[in-house]
This record gives structure tokens, sequence and C-alpha cells, in this order.
């Protein structure tokens, strides 16, 4: 079995899967910038010490610049001759206010060196590099290489300026050396990043001072590092100034100035950072542990209440599956310490309705919204599947009566039928017999042209025509009565026929309503939704039904309208039929008049047997008129028959038809029934 999906285990996986991110975004960007700031940083400080160290030793150039030149102009060197122990005092007291001054001489253009240190014998100052820099320069100060001091082991350079008496004529060389003890001073005091250090150098490649914590690139006071990476990058450099990428994976970039005949430069290793970024990646692992756990204790947190909000929901939801529809009830009371410290708690308050309250709130408020709104339709709809029941057995009922007088209808149209069938069948007879009369009036007119012949025969002739006179007034007779009952028989077949009309008046009318019924439950249908949407097709089917109906109502009323037609045809051609006979038994009554007459009369028998002739034919003239009367009359009887025949076999599709509505209306039934009890299993809560 499947565990159920949890929307706080989300929730808390993605608040997870955020804050891990964001603290990865934030530990690159943090990285990246720090690293950047980092970096800047020591550049920053490459810069400041190589500045810092060049201006210290540009102020120590310009001082001692400037303390050579006032001792070159003083009186003491701008007379004829010089005194020697004047000088010597006067070197003396510059050399106890200048700290940075090693050491201070005067050697003159004679040889003599005036001086604090003992001099080896035979020491000649005019042999020496910064005398003879001096005299060159000629009055200006000549600056010598550094060097290393072989007793002290002190990195010194020596400062020297040419001396000239009152008439300008030079008289010796004024020297200072001077010691970079400050130089020193100034290079501990800076601190260039973690791992760098800075230099000072001369341009042939002698190191002045270095301090630092690189392990490449602290050098040692006086040594030469002309063939050095960093040294050749620097002198191959074309600006005074500037930074310096190097090949060399030990350090990073190179920050030099190489103004004047010293140079400075500053380096920081390639792992200077590493220490720094190393710390911060530790700190941001440490925060991001914390804030993980944060994360997830939050997110469990929110889970729980997410869950106790969410079970609200699936309650009323689980409910509703069943019918049972209850509203989400308001939650009061409670402070805000006690429902953070109870997610149950907080969770009914997070789920209570509320129209202006957060997005929980409003989905409970709209769920009693909607829970009103479909309990007022359910309760349309059972009001309204009531009344579509009441009316599908008020239908069923007028179906049923329908079906039965349909019934009715069929076999009054099947009695009709049989009966016109037997008068088709009379009428053939009475033509037969008919023409048995003509036969019989030949006969006799034939034996009324013998009669002048056969006049000694008259008696017995006569009296045999008295006879077959009889006969013939007795089935003539007979005939009259059966076309008497024919016409009373066409007579009824018309109020027959007017009657099916009324009965087709009354079947169109319950079309007419079942119509009205079937729109009506469209309608009902209709407003009921999805519900109803089975109980709108049996409607259509129903109004289908009516709609056929009505065709066929239709349809038989035509043919009933052509029968009634043809009906009072045949009662009117019956009533001359009848009139005709009547005046064919007066005819017959005169020629049995005639006959007997003939006892009496013998003398007057050829008259009356002209008389009889011309009676004779006037009674085939006669005969004639109703044997064709009676054909016509036969052939529109067989018409009926075959139309009340048809009309029978509609009849009986109609009986079919409204036997098959009957059933789709008691299907009807059925479904709102079935409507009835589901809509009655919704329940909803009262307010």
């Amino acid at each position: 079995m499947k565990s159920k999906q949890s929307l706080g285990k989300f929730i808390g996986k993605l608040l997870f899967g955020i804050t891990l991110l964001t603290i990865i975004v934030l530990m690159v960007c943090s990285y990246a910038s720090t690293k950047k700031l980092l970096t800047t940083r020591n550049q920053l400080s490459q810069q400041s010490a190589v500045d810092a160290l060049v201006t210290s030793n540009h102020n120590l150039q310009s001082s001692t610049n400037s303390e050579l030149e006032k001792l070159a102009g003083s009186s003491i060197f701008n007379q004829q001759n010089y005194n020697a122990k004047t000088v010597r005092q006067a070197l003396n007291m510059a050399k106890k206010g200048n700290t940075q001054m090693e050491q201070i001489e005067f050697g003159s253009t004679k040889g003599e060196m005036i001086t604090f240190t003992k001099l080896p014998t035979g020491f000649d100052p005019r042999v020496r590099p910064w005398y003879e820099g001096a005299i060159k320069e000629d009055g200006k100060v000549f600056w010598t290489a550094p060097y290393q001091d072989a007793g002290t082991g002190k990195m010194l350079t020596t400062a020297a300026i040419a001396v000239k008496d009152k008439q300008g004529q030079v008289i010796g060389v004024l020297g200072i050396d001077l010691s970079y003890n400050n130089i020193q001073k100034t290079i501990s005091a800076l601190n260039v990043g973690r791992t760098g250090s800075v230099s000072l150098v001369s341009n042939n490649g002698t190191v002045i001072a270095s301090k630092g914590k690189s392990k490449n690139y602290t050098f040692n006071s006086g040594k030469n590092i002309k063939t050095n990476t960093v040294f050749k990058a620097i002198a191959a450099a074309d600006k005074k100034t500037g930074i310096l990428e190097v090949n060399d994976k030990s350090i990073g970039q190179v920050y030099y100035n190489k103004q004047g005949s010293e140079w400075s430069f500053a380096v920081v290793d390639h792992n200077d950072l590493n220490k720094e970024l190393h710390s911060l990646i530790v700190i941001s692992l440490v925060v991001t542990l914390i804030m993980l756990l944060i994360v997830i204790l939050y997110a469990i947190y929110s889970s729980k209440v997410i869950k106790e909000t969410v079970a609200i929901y699936i309650k009323r939801f689980e409910a509703a599956s069943q019918g049972q529809f209850d509203k989400i009830k308001p939650f009061k009371g409670g402070s805000v310490l006690g429902l953070l410290t109870n997610p149950a708690k907080l969770g009914l308050k997070m789920s209570a309705p509320d129209e202006n309250g957060q997005e929980f709130n409003q989905i409970a408020y709209y769920y009693n919204e909607m829970v009103d709104a479909i309990g007022e339709s359910i309760n349309k709809v059972q009001v309204e599947s009531k009344t579509v029941a009441g009316k599908s057995d008020s239908l069923l009922g007028l179906s049923q009566q329908t079906n039965k007088a349909t019934e009715e209808v069929a076999q009054a149209i099947t009695g009709i039928a049989q009966v016109t069938t037997s008068q088709a069948q009379e009428t053939s007879d009475s033509v037969g017999q008919l023409k048995h009369l003509s036969d019989v009036i030949n006969t006799l007119h034939k034996n009324v042209a013998q009669m002048t012949e056969r006049a000694q025969h008259s008696g017995k002739m006569n009296q045999e025509n008295l006879e077959i006179s009889d006969q013939v007034a007795n089935n003539w007779n007979q005939e009259l009565t059966k076309m008497q009952e024919l016409e009373e028989s066409v007579a009824n077949l018309n109020e027959q026929v007017q009657n099916i009309n009324k009965i087709i008046t009354v079947i169109g009318g319950i079309s007419r309503q079942t119509n009205l019924l079937a729109l009506n439950a469209s309608i009902e249908a209709a407003g009921a939704g999805e519900a109803g949407k089975g109980f709108a097709v049996v409607a259509t089917e129903i109004r289908k039904l009516s709609d056929q109906s009505k065709d066929s109502t239709k349809e038989i009323g035509e043919i009933l309208e052509k029968i009634r037609i043809d009906s009072e045809e045949m009662v009117k051609k019956m009533g001359a039929s009848v009139a005709g006979g009547k005046q064919q038994t007066k005819l017959i009554d005169q020629a049995i008049g005639s006959s007997k007459d003939v006892f009496g009369v013998n003398q007057k028998l050829i008259q009356d047997i002209q008389e009889i002739e011309q009676a004779s034919g006037k009674i085939a003239e006669v005969q004639g008129k109703i044997e064709e009367s009676l054909e016509n009359i036969s052939a529109s009887t067989e018409e009926n028959s075959a139309g009340a025949e048809e009309v029978s076999a509609n009849s009986e599709e109609v009986q079919a038809t409204m036997e098959e509505f009957t059933n789709h209306v008691a299907e009807l039934q059925k479904t709102a029934d079935t409507l009835a009890k589901v809509v009655a299993t919704f329940k909803f809560e009262k307010e």
C-alpha cells in the first residue's frame, strides 16, 4: 500500500532546497567578493608599502642633500684656507644631529682626510668612488651605490658633494655615510597581506632592505637579485610604476616603483588568501549547518501546521464524498504564543473561515459558501425531482389511457373493415342477382315478342308470366330490402368514420399534451443540471414519440377524411339506388297488374304486349343504371375496405408506438424515483 503524499514534506524539501541553494549562492558570492576584496586589499597594501618605502627613502635623500648643501656652503669652507679643527667641530655637530648618519668625512684635494673613525695607513680619499663622483658632479650631490659595511654588516650609501672656497676653487669633497636603519624600521612596520613582503633594491640588483613573510621573496640585505624573475620583469617594464604579472606560480601580482636609482617592489604569495578564504568557508559551512537545522525545524513545524490545517479540509471533503456537507466552524480564542506552540490549534486558526483572511481562511470561507450554494441547489433538485416523479406518474397514466383508447380505436377500425368487407361481398352478390334479373327481363322481352305468335297459348303463358312476375317481385323486394340495409350500413359506416375523427381529435390533443409535457420535462431537466441529463434524454424521446404520434394521427385523419367522402358518396348513390328500386317495384307491380288484366282483356293483348315491351325496355334501362350503380358501390366498398384495413394497420402501429411510449414513461418514472433517492442522500448542515 502506497503511503500518502504530504504537502508538508514537499514544502520542507522545497524550503531545504531553496535555503541550501541560497546559502550556496551566498557562499559563492561571498567567496568571490571576499576574494576580490582581499585581492584589492593586498594590492593596496602592496602599493602603500612600496609608496611608504619610496617616500621614506626619498625623504632620507632629500634631507641628506639639504644637509650636504648647507655644510658645503657654510662659512667654514667659504674662505681662503679652511681650518681643519673648525671643520671637524662642524662635522661632529652635524653627525650628532642626524641619527641616520653613520659617518661624515671631508677629503681635501691634498689627500687630507677629516673623519671620526680610524683610517688605514696610506688612505687616500681622492681615489674613493664617492670622491671621484662628487668631483665629476661639480657642486651636485653624488650618491654611491648601496653597499654593505664589512665591519657592521649594515647597508650603507655615501652622499658626497664638492666643496669650493671663496674663489670658487674645489678644495675637497664632503661626504656622509648613511645607514638604512630607518628604512628597515619602516619596512618592519609594514604589513603586506598575510604572506607578502616589500623590498628596496638598487638598480644594479643589490638588496638594501627586505621584510615580510614571503618565503621566496624576503631577501637578505646585500644580496644581489639581478637574475631574479621579479627583478628582471621590473627592469624590463616600460612604466616607472605599476602592477606586473610574473611567470612565477608561487606569487601573485607584483607592485613596483622604479623611480630613481633605488627601486621598491612588494609581492604576495599565491596562497596568501587561502587562510582567510578557508576561514570564510569554515564559517560559511557552520552558518549553513545552523541555517539548515533551523530550516529543517521550521519545515517540520510548518509541515505539522499544514497537516493539521489540511486535515480540516480532508475531513470535510471525505464527509462530502458520502453526501454529508458540513461547514467549517470559526475558531476563536488562543493567544499568539499558545497558538505557535500548539500546531493543532494553529491549524484550526488557519482553517477558520474568513473572507478577508489569509489563503486558507479564504478557502474555508468559500467552501462554506459552496456548501450553502450546493445545498440550495440540491434542495431545488429534491423539490423538482418530486415534481418530475409526480408528472411522470401522471404521464404514465395518460399514456396508459391513450394506449387503451388506441387499442379500442384499432378494434373499432378492424370491425369497420370487417363490416365493409362483408358489405362489399353482399354488394357483389346483389350485382350478380341483378344480372340474373337482367337475363330474366331479356327472356321476358323475347317471350313478349313471341306472344304474338303464341296468342293461343296466352292464357298459359300469362299464368307463367304471372308466376314469374311474382317471383321477380319477391326477389326485387328482397333486393330492395338488402339495398335499404346496405344504405343503413353505409350510413352507420359514415357515422363510425365521424366517430373515428373524434377519436383522432382526442389522440391529437393527447399528442399535443404529451409534447407539452415533454417540453416541460426538458426544461425541468435543464434546470437540474448534470443530475437531469438522463431525464432530458427520456424527455427528448417522449417528444419524438409525440411528434410521431401526431404525424400518424394526421395521416389517419387524412385517410379517414377520404373514407368519409367516399362513404358520403356511397350513401348518396345508395339513396339513388333505393329510389330506383322503388321505381322498379312500381314497374314490376304494373307488370303484374298487366299480366292479371290479360286474363280479362285478351283483346288488348297486342297493345298490352307493346306496353310490356316498352316497360321491359325501361326496365332494362333502369336495370343497367342499377347495375352500374351497384358496380360503383361495389368498387367504392372495396376501396373503403382497403382503406379500413390500412387504417387498421396504422392503428396497430400507433398502438405499438403508444406501448413503446408507455414503456419509456415507465422508465422515466423509475429514473425520477432513482433521482429522488440519490438527491435524498445529500445532507447539509443547517444553521
